[in-house]
């Protein structure tokens, strides 16, 4: 049955030019068709590609026509053989951090109880270590200013921008009180669930903050 399909692959997988079209279902023969249903489960996509003339995206589509799957056996061997792939790559590079790592870290960077970064990572790891950190958090400081610049409440509780002591608490206790103020906002939504407060409303708009209240049922 095997010669049968390789027969017929070139003219239904393979257009004028030579090269692989795509193929349904439709352009199978029968023997062509019978010999997918028995060898899709325990089968590489591109070995039944290359027997059909087509690209493995295609034999995919006329597996699931069919309601062909991989058996669990075969997942588990594809998986197990590209782990083994993957281990025999690794220790070509040198192991779990690669010779590049071994040589910055030394061969004794495990974690061990009680010992700190700085014990364990050599003088240059350490360094670039922190480097990367202070870029990771320049970086957040300016996403999250320019949020804040843009009137959009921010992600983390980095303080961005300069604020005396007495606002950040006014807000503080404006939230408490049901009040919608955003971090380092000067705008404080009035809601129906919010315990009103004129003294607090007063020292809001004598530091800046306007105080909204579309949210309140009339």
């Amino acid at each position: 049955m095997l010669r049968q399909v390789q027969c017929h692959h070139s003219a239904a997988g393979t257009n004028e030019t030579g090269k692989e079209g795509v193929m349904s279902i439709k352009d199978l023969t029968a023997e062509q068709l019978e010999w997918l249903k028995e060898n899709f489960c325990h089968t590489k996509n591109q070995e039944l590609a290359d027997k059909l003339g087509t690209s493995p995206r295609s034999v995919t589509r006329m597996a699931r026509a069919l309601g062909l799957w991989k058996t669990s056996e075969f997942v588990a061997a594809m998986q197990q053989n590209a782990a083994d792939h993957a281990a025999r790559a690794n220790r070509a590079n040198g192991g779990n951090a690669g010779t590049k790592n071994l040589l910055l870290y030394g061969k004794a960077y495990r974690f061990k109880a009680g010992e700190s970064n700085k014990d364990r990572m050599s003088k240059e790891a350490f360094k670039e270590m922190h480097r990367k950190i202070g870029e990771s958090r320049k970086e957040t400081f300016r996403k999250e200013k320019r949020r804040v610049l843009f009137g959009l409440e921010q992600k983390t509780q980095m303080r961005v921008v300069q604020c005396p002591r007495e606002k950040i608490c006014l807000r503080n206790n404006l939230r408490k009180r049901g009040y919608e103020i955003a971090r380092a906002s000067n705008e404080a939504t009035v809601t129906d669930d919010t315990r009103r407060s004129v003294k607090m409303e007063a020292r809001g708009m004598r530091m800046g903050i306007t105080f909204n209240f579309n949210q309140v049922r009339i």
